[in-house]
């Protein structure tokens, strides 16, 4: 397309829609208000957001920091205690750790812990808590040289108890009673010689955390507590999922659940805090879920953006109902132009119908004719066929007369003896039974075809009955006899029949003939075309046939193929195989209705399916696919039929 026809091609686009230009400006124009509108709301609301989330997660720290702060203090005081009473049995010691475990939930025990000379091992026995703390000899060492309070990672209690963490404070002998290790700062440094034991604390992690969380309103957030300063695989330290309210300190149901986005929490700031738990740093972190994350909490925005886009696409209502004098008359064009679309498509069903029509007419005057002749040939074929077999009987008993003369009379008169010799009696005894039977089987034979036409001329009746789908076939063919023999143009054609075990079809067998006749009858001109175009030298060694298969669907259809090694045919003629008047034969010798009238045969008044499978050079397939029953009927029987013979 040039430069000039394309200018031209929007110039008339433009000028034919020019009276929509006033009206689409003035939506863009109001849509881009009420969005630039509603990016200003948004942008504050969610400012708001990450206000809100801060301080939620500013609560939440604080109360776990002031929480565990509290803890410490009561191990520092108790350390205290350990420092200048000896024994922990003391009813002193035992009224305040009593105390303090009563008020302080989260602590689960404080316990002291005496060295041993240089032995790992604590006089743990003394504790009923059954610990082991030979794991935890880097966390005392460690609590050694800082010479103060020392907590570990993530622990585990014996006995089912919740997931905790130890803290150990070291106590030293020079300890002046009244002394605290918190209120020791200025004294020199200790010796670690001097160690005299441990104070053991025992924090519960969930307790905390539930501590924290219980006076947070934490609608659809979840909470994420970790330990920054342990290995990967044991940074979990809790985890409160907003959905069930439940706080989750096992690390196996954590990792089944929905941990939550930081979708509003781009740099992070808004959403984790570091807490600094003596020697370790835990992180706490806010966890949005989907339910959170929804356009319900940006209200604001959303009635700015929705109230805009109402008022402009209310201005342009009103711009374009000052069009709508041009849509009716439009629209009244449009209607014109269906209406006489669809008259046209009427009158072109007319004609359809009508070449129907004429169609079936010739269809049932052939049905008639075939049924008059059947009717005339059968009375006197009947006679011959059914003296043949006295006939038979009576020669072959005058003969067993005549050769017992010749054994009791061995010389017959002269007269006898020469009409005997005239007639060569030896030839006539053995040559008439088999005259006689060579009779019986052309008898036969007209039998047979009086009953093929007899069940091809079942074209005029109209009842829908179970009937035998391959003496349907077998009649068909028999019509069509003439066209099968060799001709001078070409050899004969082939029928190859795979027949399977198929039951009664209830159907309309005069159509269903009238069918096979126009696939059979178009596959013979096809192959007659073919063999004249290809020449003589190729049809020897690939002789033209027609193959026909009957097959079983289970459960309830069946399918009869007819298939040729003709030329086959192009996909765009193959397309419109089934189209009324559509034709691929000369003038005069094709009307293009036999497959259109066929398939509405199939598929109205059968509820089947007729298909064509056909590839140029690979000739073509019928696929015809019908119900065994148009209702529901009682079960008819199995015909038996030989499963592949050629004709």
């Amino acid at each position: 397309m040039t430069a000039n026809k394309f200018k031209n091609v929007a110039t008339s686009t433009l000028l034919s829609y020019r009276r929509y230009l006033q009206a689409g400006l003035t939506l863009c124009a109001g849509l881009g208000l009420s969005a630039i509108a509603s990016s200003v709301a948004y942008n504050w609301e969610y400012k708001s957001m990450q206000a809100e989330l801060q301080d939620r997660l500013d609560k939440i720290a604080t109360d776990i920091q002031r929480d565990v702060s509290g803890n410490l203090e009561i191990i520092r005081a108790a350390g205290a205690f350990y420092s200048v009473v000896d024994g922990s049995n003391k009813p002193e010691i035992k009224t305040f750790v009593g105390s303090a475990l009563y008020r302080h939930p989260s602590l689960k025990a404080i316990a002291w812990l005496p060295r041993v000379s240089d032995s790992p091992q604590f006089l743990t026995e003394e504790i009923d808590l059954s610990l082991d703390l030979t794991a935890n000899r880097v966390a005392l060492e460690n609590a050694t040289k800082r010479q103060e309070i020392t907590a570990t990672d993530r622990q585990k209690l014996p006995s089912q108890n919740p997931p905790s963490f130890f803290v150990f404070l070291p106590i030293f002998s020079q300890t002046s009673p009244g002394d605290t290790p918190a209120l020791s700062q200025n004294l020199p440094t200790r010796n670690p010689e001097n160690l005299k034991g441990f104070t053991l604390g025992i924090l519960l992690i969930d307790a905390i955390f539930k501590s924290a969380l219980q006076e947070t309103q934490l609608n659809f957030v979840n909470v994420y507590l970790q330990d920054a300063m342990a290995p990967e695989a044991e940074k979990f330290l809790a985890f409160y999922e907003a959905k069930t309210k439940r706080i989750i300190t096992d690390e196996n149901i954590k990792n089944q659940l929905y941990i939550g986005e930081k979708t509003y929490c781009p740099d992070g700031s808004s959403c984790t805090r570091i807490l600094n738990i003596e020697n370790r740093r835990w992180l706490l972190q806010l966890r949005l879920t989907p339910e959170y994350i929804n356009p319900l909490r940006f209200w604001r925005s959303l009635t700015v953006l929705i109230l805009g886009t109402i008022l402009s696409f209310a201005v342009t209502l009103y711009l374009m109902s000052l069009l709508n004098y041009t849509d009716k008359l439009e629209k009244v064009a449009a209607e014109r132009t269906a209406k006489s679309k669809q008259l046209e498509q009427t009158l072109q069903e007319l004609q359809q119908t009508q070449t129907q029509l004429i169609q079936q007419e010739k269809m049932s005057s052939l049905g008639l004719l075939v049924a008059g002749v059947a009717h005339e040939v059968n009375n006197p074929i009947s006679f011959i066929y059914g003296n043949i077999q006295h006939a038979s009987a009576y020669s072959s008993d005058l003969l067993e007369l005549v050769k017992l003369y010749q054994k009791h009379y061995l010389y017959p008169p002269s007269e006898i003896s020469k009409y005997l010799e005239n007639i060569d009696f030896e030839f006539l005894s053995k040559d008439l039974p088999q005259l006689l039977s060579s009779m019986k089987i052309g008898a036969d034979r007209i039998v047979q075809i009086v009953k093929s036409l007899r069940n091809f001329s079942r074209l005029d009746e109209s009842e829908m009955k179970p009937v035998n789908i391959h003496e349907g076939i077998d009649s068909t063919l028999l019509i069509l006899q003439s066209r099968l023999k060799p001709t001078g143009d070409r050899p004969a054609i082939e029928i190859v029949k795979n027949y399977s075990h198929l039951p009664l079809v209830e159907c309309y067998a005069g159509q269903l003939n009238q069918v096979f006749m126009n696939i059979l009858a178009n596959a013979i001109d096809a192959l007659e075309s073919y063999n004249l175009d290809r020449g003589p030298e190729a049809a020897k060694g690939n002789p033209i046939a027609i193959a026909i298969t009957t097959e079983y669907s289970s459960p309830d259809k069946i399918i009869v193929r007819i298939s040729d090694n003709g030329p086959g045919m192009a996909e765009n003629v193959k397309k419109r195989l089934f189209d009324p008047f559509f034709t691929t034969k000369p003038v005069g010798k094709g009307t293009g209705l036999g497959l259109s009238i066929s398939y509405k045969i199939i598929v109205e008044k059968h509820k089947g399916a007729l298909r064509c499978d056909s590839t140029p050079g690979l000739g073509t397939e019928f696929s015809i696919e019908i119900p065994l029953q148009q209702e529901a009927r009682q079960a008819v029987p199995f015909v038996s039929r030989k499963i592949s013979e050629a004709a």
